[in-house]
């Protein structure tokens, strides 16, 4: 009964994984529209379950969390919380919502700046818009990493060459939008005339540290835009309209669902939890699949060699002991590595490797089964080698089926996970054994240890020796219940 109920219960996580985890298990995105890029990796690397903030000392761990909200600008409202900053005064600049002149012909950001041939130019020949957005962080420790991402297009062809434009991305603690911050960078925008332009990032490793520099506890934080347009041709006139769209800033916490986050190099992190349910539909469909096909592959070999004897018997019953004799694991290395890392070539080759030992134990009860009585009656009344394999013969072994179907499911799912912490396993489906593998592969896991770091090896691990014992005891009991030799009397 407790083997049935544990694997109801992991048959029910993986029919039901995609409910209980909508993520994707190998690439999880952020929602939502960024266009000029890849969408954004959905949570920090190596973030902690979400649970330990109710620990000692935890409280203050940060969460994901999304600084803009609407960053498509598709509502008015939204557009009414970004605040305007002028490098200089005396100059016509405009800032207004445009309904239909967005990336998706939505709503964004319109700056207009103009300026007469009679004025003075700007200072130094640079005009420069700063647009701030506030927001609320409300954790006292700083983010893990942060997302950035914009769109701007600079119209008026004819004056691309005299109005080169300046995007600078960066934050500072306070309310209002400042020229002067702690950490930014910027990227020239040339040749992009009525063409937009999207530029998004990562904080960690390409503008330093700054969520230790700006982050420096709970308060009100803004995120700026910062325009500078190039105008330094005296004696002309000066119009320029500039559109933003998609500004956004994603803060990644330290701490993440259930079981935290991976680390895998040049990939997204990914949610452990989410990856923990959908490996148990791999293992189940590996240890299912795997365990029918062997068993029913033995149990042919072993009614054929068993009854007809002969010739067939010495050449099937010698090539299950060849293939015996061979070390398992290193020949499932090989023909892993040979035929490649799909896990039909993984599940073909368990298969291939699981048939020998049945197909010897139905053939000795075959061999016993012929010299019956009954087998004799039947043959003395006419039928024929089929007839008598499949109608009298197959009966009385049946009972070894539901034994050996139940006890081969936990080898295959063993030698599933143990091919793919070796680093053969099919490195595209979320299984428990690419969970171990994910970890032997991340250098900064291993360096600070499974200790530091447990919710990432152990809870693949537990489901793996759970997953087994669950099978292993419903062959006892199988095995109890079919044998009546090992029925206890009451």
């Amino acid at each position: 009964m407790l083997g049935l109920i544990i694997i109801a219960l992991f048959g029910v996580i993986a029919v039901a994984a995609p409910v209980l985890s909508p993520l994707d298990p190998m690439e999880p995105k952020w929602p939502g529209y960024y266009p000029g890029g890849d969408q954004p990796k959905l949570c920090g690397k190596l973030a902690v379950p979400i649970w330990y903030k109710s620990l000692l000392g935890m409280q203050s761990l940060p969460e994901n969390m999304e600084a803009i909200e609407d960053h498509e600008l598709a509502l008015t409202e939204t557009f009414d919380k970004w605040k305007l900053k002028t490098s200089q005064t005396g100059y016509d600049v405009t800032v207004q919502y445009n309904p239909t002149g967005g990336t998706l012909d939505d709503g964004c950001i319109e700056i207009v700046y103009k300026r007469d041939a009679t004025q003075q130019l700007p200072s130094g020949g640079k005009f420069t818009i700063i647009l701030g957005r506030e927001f609320v962080f409300p954790y006292e420790d700083s983010p893990k990493s942060i997302f950035f991402h914009y769109s701007v297009k600079l119209e008026n062809r004819t004056l691309l060459a005299a109005f080169p434009l300046g995007v600078t991305t960066s934050y500072r603690r306070g309310t209002e939008p400042q020229s002067m911050t702690v950490k930014s960078q910027t990227w020239p925008i040339l040749q992009v005339a009525d063409k937009w332009y999207s530029k998004s990032g990562y904080t960690q490793g390409e503008v330093g540290p700054i969520e230790e520099d700006i982050f420096t506890g709970s308060g009100n934080y803004t995120h700026q835009i910062t325009l500078t347009i190039t105008d330094d041709r005296e004696g002309s006139n000066a119009d320029v309209t500039v559109y933003v769209d998609n500004v956004q800033s994603l803060l990644y916490g330290k701490a993440f669902g259930l079981l935290g986050t991976s680390s895998i190099p040049l990939s997204s992190p990914r949610d452990l939890f989410t990856m923990l349910l959908y490996g148990t539909r791999i293992s189940f469909m590996i240890g299912l699949l795997t365990a029918i096909l062997s068993v029913a592959i033995g149990l042919a070999v072993g009614l054929v060699s068993g009854y007809v004897r002969g010739l067939v018997d010495e050449g099937l019953m010698r090539f299950a002991d060849f293939l015996l004799v061979l070390p398992g694991l290193p020949l499932l290395i090989v023909l892993v590595t040979v035929l490649g890392r799909s896990i039909w070539n993984i599940v073909g080759v368990l298969i291939f490797m699981g048939w020998m030992g049945f197909s010897r134990t139905v053939r000795s009860m075959v061999l016993s089964l012929r010299e019956r009585p009954f087998i004799e009656s039947a043959k003395a009344a006419g039928a024929g080698t089929f007839y008598v394999i499949y109608r009298h013969i197959l009966p009385n072994v049946f009972a070894l089926v539901y034994i050996s179907l139940a006890t081969a499911v936990p080898g295959a799912i063993i030698s599933e996970a143990s091919l793919a912490w070796l680093g053969l396993g099919d490195i595209t489906i979320p299984s428990w054994g690419i969970m171990l593998y994910d970890f032997s592969a991340t250098q900064t896991a291993i360096v600070k240890g499974l200790g530091e770091y447990w919710f990432w090896v152990i809870p693949p691990g537990v489901a793996i020796a759970v997953m087994a014992m669950a099978f292993i005891l419903m062959g006892f009991a199988l095995d109890e219940i079919l044998n009546p030799k090992l029925r206890q009397r009451r």
